[in-house]
Parts: C-alpha cells; structure tokens; sequence
C-alpha cells in the first residue's frame, strides 16, 4: 500500500490519533524525569500506557513474517501502567480476526512497527538499557512467617528460661571505666524473650475450653451429641469432600485450554482466550447453585466450598493469563525474527533496530522465567499440579523450595489445626450460637417499634463483641498460620510471608495489603493493573475498581450464610476508603498510636455488627 493510500486509510489515521503522543498517558507514580535508574527490574519503574491496536492475524500470514502453522497468537498485546509497590501488570491480550487482511496489509505492517518502538520505553531502563520483567510487580523469597519467626521458632530452638538477668550481669562484667554508682545499661542492648506469655496464652485457652466442656456436659447429662455446632461440622461430610474434589479437577480445564495452544490445535489471543474467560464466569456460580439448590447444604458446607471455589478461581485465573501473556510474547520473537531475516538489507536502520530490541526483549522475558523448564514446556500436568499444591494464588513457573520436609513441624501444625478447631467449636456452641438463635427470635418477632428493635439490636451486638474478637483471631491464626504454613511445609514451599504484622497498622490500606498477602498479590497483578490496562484507568479509579470487586466477593459469601441480600458488608468494605483518606490526614497522619486503636476498634466491633445486622434486620 503506498503512502498516500496509507494516509487516507481509517483504520491508520484512528490508529495514528490513539499512538499520538498527547494521548499517551503518563506514569501514575512518578514523572520520567524523576524516575531512578538506580532501581533493579522490580522496584519502581515506571510505565507508559500504550493504546490498544489491533494487528489482523492475517497480515502477518500474508507477509509470511510467522510460518505457518505455528502462529499461537495474535500481534495484538495492551500493556499497562506500573503503580506502587509493583512494576509489571497482567498483560491483557485481545484480537480480531474479522478483518481482511488485503486491506491492511502494509499498514499493519507498518502498526506493529511502531508498537514495537513505542513498548520500548516500558521493557528498556533509559540510560543502561537494562531489560524489565513484566512480571516483576509479585516477588517469592525465602521468608519464615511472623508467628514462627518471632515466637515458635525462638521456643523451639532458643527458650532457655529467663535471660534478662544473665543478660545484666554480663554486661556489669564487661563494663569498662566506669564508677559503681554509674553503671548504665542501655535498654535496647537487652533481648527480652516473651515466650513464656504465648505459652501461658494457649494454656489459658485450654483450661477455659476444659471448663466449658464439662459445663456443657453436666447440662446435657453426658450427652455430647447435642451439640448443634458438632452436627453442622459432621453432617455431609462425605458429599462435600466429592464436591470439592469435583470442583479441584474442574480447574484443569485451563491446563487443557494451554495444551491445546501449545499444540496449535488452538490459539489464545481468540479462542483461548474466551473460553477460559466464559468458564471462569460460570465456575463459582454453578457451584454455588449446586450446594444451594440441588444438594441442599447446611451452612457450614456451603460457605467452606464457596470460599474454596473462589481460591481455585483465582488460581486458575493467574496459571491461564500468565501463560497466555508469554504466547504473546512468543508471537513477537517469532514476528521480530523473520521479519529481521526478510528485511535485513532493504529495511531502514530504525526499523532494524525496533526489530533487534523487540527481538532481545522477548528472548529475554521467555528466557528469565524459568532455567530448568523454559515456556512452553512448564504446560504440563506435573507443573500445574505442583501450583495447585501450593499455598499461593499467583502463578509462575517456579518458586522458592526448602530442601525437605520437617516432619516435626508438619505435626506441630496439625495440633494447632486439630486443637484451633475444636476451640473454636467451643467457642461458637457455648458463645455465638444461643445468641444467634436470640437474633433470629427478635428478627421473627412482632414488629413494635424502631427504638425498640434497636435496643434489642445494641445488646445483642456488646454481647457478640467479645466472642467475635476471639473467633476473628482464631481464624487469622487457623487459617494464615496453621493451615497455610502446614501446606507449605509439606510441599517445602520456600515463602511463607502469608500475612505481615497487620496487628500494628494504623490505616485500613496498609490492612488490606499485609492481613492476607496471598489474596493482595493477585488482586494486586490480576484486578488492580488488569483494570488499569483494560479499562484504562488511572491509580485511583483502579483502586476503586479492586474495592469495589472486593466487596461484591465479601457480599456474595455473607448471602451464601445468611441467605439474605443486605449489602451491609459491601458498604462496611467501601467505607474504607474514606477511612483510608482520614487515616492519611494531617490529624492522624502522625499519631500513629491513635490510628491504632481507631483500626483496632474497628477490628472488634466491625464482624459483631454485621453479624447482629444479618441477623436481626
């Protein structure tokens, strides 16, 4: 096509107006003038968006640029912007496979060019041309977690009894010129141990448990079996093991999805693409409309297999974009070496140079994913199964792994699984579920008046609080420490950063980002970048859109429990970010201990509440 046909095409001229240099958006985080070339390939570089076009599959089949026959995908790749914290979003891909290619043929040509001199910028650092990972936004190292670290390991293997005044007496000894009467004993040379409280803790918790069985059991004349919270857990326990089995095997669909691609029998940036995508819509539905309407669970089972159908979810989610990413990028080399062969000695030296880097850059990006089994030989039945056994919900080819499993440790763990189990049982029989029964009997009662109602209301919430305080710290510890770390350790999973310190935060976002790390880093690669890149939005509307996602998930578990749409923990989640912006404030930006006990109020009180308003309205 010549010039001026080029020139008067629409498809060019729309094409031309959406790379113009006005309409290219700039990074969220940091201008390109103040960006730091000192940083490594996952620390703060900053992105510019580059607008979606299309290359026709054609075009590159016409140009003969791809052999044909092994073309897994489309040109067509949508890259985003960095935000903080993470460099590298999910990449999405999109193509169209509706238009002909003799009309486009050199302009998509000449398209892709320029694609590939625009992604430069994000895939090069400006002065050292050093090479940037799309996926360096989600780190895995070795890293013990909080409770192991400071606490079980230090009983473990250094809990020597009291220290502090062998501790003191060294330090007299060694001191150096120095009167009798001035001797100063810095406080931070001292290392208190509080181990002896963490096991006072977990005694405590026992003898109460202890005291209340045999209460429960003198009430009942021996009869244990009247337990309605030991019946929930025991009722069906066979039907929902098959289910959830049933709903593990369903995930493999993605992996079947992939080889298919990896064998050419399909490709990912069209068919591929839809059919994870329609698939992953209707997963977590079905399921739920099997446990509710054809099975007919009691509550216990239906809230664990949605909360489970919901983390295979995601984990299928990550394992089908990740590896559609590198299809794409598999595309380019292929595109980028054969056009480098065919225009060698016409092609301008521009044009030779755009080639050359896109081909490096993608040689790098399939090359640094994995030494010991490279893309496309990491679709295979092994490497998937090993990522479902994994306590992570973000896919890569290979993560950090210990050299062998402790067996000790594994024990130590079930205990603490077995034993959290059994006291929150205690806990919900003897606590929770009488004043749950006393809920619903206000909520079925006459009307009288609204004063009334909430009275009722306010007393059964400050009955709730101190129970909720405990079963939410129960759970934390049963499910991010026990649970997680036990899976961990039997898979000699090397990372196990599952939560930060989030007892210490002062803000609702520093809460949302470290109480539960595994769920952040694939909101944060998977729902937070995906929505800047394929909704082109800016930082805070991304930020609004992960919320908002969020909540709608959190909404959708408190109607499988309480079979009632009420929307009251949907407003409790998107009034964090007001919070958010008052603990950013001037006020409290600085008074840390106050924003502390501002999140921690909302901690105690928050799941009382909505439990007594689920209930009760």
């Amino acid at each position: 096509m010549s010039d001026e046909g080029l020139l008067q095409n629409e498809q060019f001229l729309r094409i031309k107006k959406l790379n113009a240099a006005e309409n290219k958006r700039r990074s969220i985080i940091v201008d390109e003038d103040d960006y730091d070339d000192s940083l490594g390939p996952a620390e703060d570089s900053p992105l510019e968006n580059v607008n979606e076009v299309s290359l026709p599959e054609g075009v590159v089949a016409q140009a003969n640029l791809i052999p044909e026959g092994d073309t897994e995908g489309d040109m067509t790749i949508q890259e985003t912007e960095e935000i903080e914290d993470c460099e590298r979003p999910a990449v999405v891909v999109t193509g169209k496979k509706d238009e002909t290619p003799e009309h486009l043929s050199d302009a998509g040509f000449t398209i892709h060019l320029k694609q590939l001199h625009g992604k430069e910028k994000l895939r090069f650092r400006r002065d050292s041309n050093q090479k940037i990972s799309f996926f360096g936004d989600v780190a895995f190292d070795f890293r013990p977690s909080i409770l192991d670290g400071a606490i079980s390991e230090q009983i473990r293997t250094k809990f020597e009894g009291p220290t502090l005044e062998k501790q003191l007496r060294e330090i007299k000894k060694n001191a150096r010129a120095l009167t009798k009467d001035q001797i100063v004993i810095e406080s931070d040379v001292l290392t208190p141990n509080f181990s002896g409280f963490y096991v006072l803790f977990w005694l405590a918790v026992a003898l109460t448990c202890v005291k209340v069985c045999v209460n429960y059991y003198i009430e009942h004349d021996g009869d244990l079996s009247d337990s309605e919270i030991l019946k929930f857990m025991t009722t069906d326990l066979i039907t929902v093991a098959w289910v959830d089995f049933l709903m593990y095997l369903n995930t493999y669909f993605v992996l079947l999805i992939h080889w298919l691609c990896k064998h050419n029998y399909i490709r990912w940036s069209s068919t591929g693409f839809t059919l994870v995508s329609i698939y992953e819509l209707g997963f977590v539905g079905f399921y739920m409309f099997l446990t509710e309407n054809v099975l007919k669970l009691h509550w216990v089972a239906k809230i664990f297999l949605f909360l489970h159908s919901l983390v295979l979810l995601m984990k299928m989610h990550s394992f089908a974009f990740f590896n559609g990413y590198l299809w794409n990028i598999s595309d380019e080399l292929k595109f980028s070496k054969n056009a480098l062969a065919k225009s060698k000695e016409t092609a301008k030296p521009e044009i030779i140079e755009t080639l050359k880097r896109s081909r490096d850059f993608c040689t790098f990006e399939l090359e640094s994913q994995s030494k010991k089994e490279p893309f496309p030989q990491n679709i295979n039945f092994k490497n998937y199964f090993m990522y479902t056994m994994f306590p992570t919900l973000v896919y890569q080819i290979e993560y950090p792994r210990t050299k062998r499993v402790r067996w000790d440790y594994v024990f130590e763990k079930l205990c603490a699984i077995f034993g959290t189990i059994f006291v929150m049982m205690v806990l919900a029989q003897s606590y929770m579920y009488p004043l749950a029964i006393k809920a619903i009997t206000i909520r079925d009662s006459p009307w009288t008046t609204l004063a009334d109602r909430l009275k009722k209301w306010s007393f059964i919430l400050v009955d709730y609080i101190p129970a909720f305080i405990a079963m939410y710290l129960l759970t934390f510890y049963l499910i991010w420490d026990a649970i997680l770390n036990c899976i961990a350790e039997l898979t000699r999973f090397g990372d196990r950063y599952f939560y930060g310190d989030w007892w210490n935060c002062v803000s609702w976002d520093e809460f949302s980002r470290i109480w539960n790390v595994p769920v952040h880093k694939f909101l944060l690669r998977h729902v937070y970048h995906s929505s800047m890149s394929a909704l082109q939005l800016n930082k805070n509307q991304a930020t609004l859109m992960t919320f908002f996602l969020s909540a709608i998930v959190h909404e959708l578990a408190m109607y499988v429990l309480f079979k009632r749409l009420r929307v009251y923990l949907f407003f409790f989640q998107m009034n964090q970010l007001p919070l958010v912006a008052l603990s950013n404030s001037r006020f409290l930006k600085k008074r840390t201990v106050i924003g502390n006990i501002v999140f921690w109020i909302g901690i105690c009180t928050g799941p009382s509440m909505l439990c007594s308003l689920y209930l009760t309205i």
